[in-house]
């Protein structure tokens, strides 16, 4: 079942080592060395107070466990929203800032409310989540959009932050005025709910997004970019798990020009 709430009030995924320069993922056409396609950003809209998600955050999780659908690359988020947290179960994961992006892509789509579980799909297309049998072609579709070339590269680090260096080149001509956003993924977290729709389940999720930050971008020219930005870690999140994920936006339209991810391991 589709839960709807009306308004009313995101190939292989990457875990480098650490070994000399600390290079996170270079993305581009996928590891199959194909141009024909280019890796899709795959965002969930979630809420552990929803009894329609779990199959929705369990097919995200084998996404993102094998890392591509057919040649293409996706990179999974999973973004849970706030406004189920009224319902019976505060989401422990949960942003109003991810409820608020997800009012944007409501808008962008012209949707008449916005609903979990949704799969957002490089910004252009939306499927219910839990199904397998619309989102494929949708994946495959965005994979063939233009797209840009991001790089991330470890500047510094530390056990309380990490200053992430980024690069951008081959920019689309429809995506100089897109964004840069910087987001922290956190995979291995699961709860026990207690109350609300899913009272006595145990959830396990992928990659929950834990930040997000817009990174102000230099450009060296039309087609290129690079920028540094600095990410505070959470004391309760676990280093082991975390994840970097950057992508370029465009902020009209919403559209995704290309994304990469990389994790840190010791």
């Amino acid at each position: 079942m589709r839960s709807k709430v009306l308004l009313a009030l995101a190939v292989a995924v990457f875990t480098l080592k650490i070994l000399g320069p600390p290079i996170l993922h270079a993305s581009g056409p996928t590891s199959s060395g194909s141009t024909d396609h280019h890796a899709v950003l795959l965002e969930l809209f979630t809420s552990e107070g929803c009894s329609s998600c779990p199959p929705a955050d369990a097919f995200l999780k084998a996404l993102d466990d094998a890392g591509h659908v057919d040649d293409v690359e996706i990179i999974a988020i999973e973004e849970h929203v706030d406004y189920w947290n009224r319902l019976g179960w505060t989401d422990p994961f949960s942003s109003h800032d991810w409820s608020e992006r997800q009012e944007r892509y409501a808008r962008s789509f012209r949707d008449d409310g916005v609903y979990t579980p949704q799969l957002v799909v490089n910004g252009r297309s939306e499927v219910v989540g839990s199904s397998a049998r619309e989102a494929r072609p949708q994946i495959i579709e965005a994979s063939k959009s233009p797209t840009a070339e991001l790089h991330l590269s470890l500047a510094s680090r530390s056990s309380q932050s990490a200053e992430v260096t980024i690069s951008v080149e081959n920019i689309p001509p429809e995506a100089h005025a897109a964004e840069l956003w910087l987001a922290v993924t956190e995979r291995g977290l699961a709860s026990n709910v207690l109350r609300g729709e899913n009272e006595g389940r145990n959830l396990t999720h992928a990659a929950v997004l834990r930040s997000l930050t817009h990174v102000r971008a230099q450009h060296a020219d039309a087609g290129s970019a690079q920028a540094t930005s600095r990410v505070a870690f959470d004391p309760s999140w676990k280093r082991e798990n975390l994840r970097f994920v950057v992508f370029l936006q465009e902020p009209k339209t919403l559209h995704i020009f290309g994304a990469a991810a990389g994790s840190i391991s010791h």
